[in-house]
């Protein structure tokens, strides 16, 4: 995988994409629109423990022992919610009932071995998946696909350096005041869950360093980077969220 630096270009006119909202996992038709990439949202401090209980069954033993392996109990919930909900997407579009689904990888594109994005198993749709305590997003498309999730941080210029040189300079702009537009939470939510959706997209993940694109801080909702269309995602107040999508 290249190291070269890429900046994405903002497109303002854009509309952000609005996710379908999955209160159930059970009983609820899945039905995906023609073209595109279309995307799911699921609360999770909605959902019922009982209807935990059942969907529960779906997940196969690794996924099982990943989320034994959280500690914290809403980590953990999020996590199985996601992956449930990423099963009965996923299946509903593959013609395949959700605990039938069975997970794999492609290959990473930086060393060729199977650690890149998730795939499923003799389907050819391709998906993504993001949690975090309070909310899951599913997306799936025809092409490659990324999808991010997040909560705004207690001290987002601590996390800022974790960012694109431009991105912490705005971030810290906005904590002090001196950048008008967003809040510093905010403008931390947006450049980290673009980043993460486009490196999930590409399938490489956080091997390649986060300080090498510049996805912006700005409030347009969509941007392109080289091949990529990355889109904010509608999600409730205090998240922010994107998808990225290969054009």
């Amino acid at each position: 995988m290249t190291r070269d630096k890429a900046l994405a270009v903002p497109d303002q006119q854009a509309e952000p994409v609005t996710p379908e909202v999955l209160g159930s996992l059970l009983n609820t038709p899945v039905s995906r629109g023609p073209g595109g990439v279309a995307v799911w949202r699921i609360p999770t401090e909605a959902f019922a423990d009982e209807e935990l209980e059942v969907v529960r069954d779906w997940l196969d033993e690794g996924e099982r022992q990943q989320a034994s392996s959280y500690v914290r109990a809403e980590l953990r919930r999020a996590y199985e919610i996601a992956h449930a909900a990423a099963r009965l997407v996923v299946g509903a579009v593959s013609d395949t009932p959700p605990e039938k689904v069975v997970w794999g990888r492609h290959a990473c594109p930086g060393c060729g071995e199977p650690h890149g994005r998730p795939r499923a198993e003799g389907s050819g749709v391709e998906f993504s998946l993001s949690h975090t305590p309070g909310q899951v997003l599913v997306a799936v498309a025809d092409v490659a696909v990324g999808v991010d999730v997040e909560r705004h941080p207690d001290d987002p210029v601590a996390l800022a350096k974790l960012l694109h040189p431009r991105e912490c300079e705005e971030i810290e702009a906005a904590a002090h005041g001196t950048l008008d537009g967003g809040r510093a939470s905010v403008r931390f939510t947006r450049a980290w869950s673009r980043t993460e959706a486009y490196l999930k997209g590409i399938g490489i993940g956080l091997g390649r360093d986060p300080h090498l694109d510049y996805l912006g801080t700005d409030g347009a909702p969509s941007r392109r980077l080289g091949a990529w269309s990355i889109h904010d995602v509608v999600v409730p107040e205090g998240y922010g969220a994107a998808v990225a999508v290969l054009a």
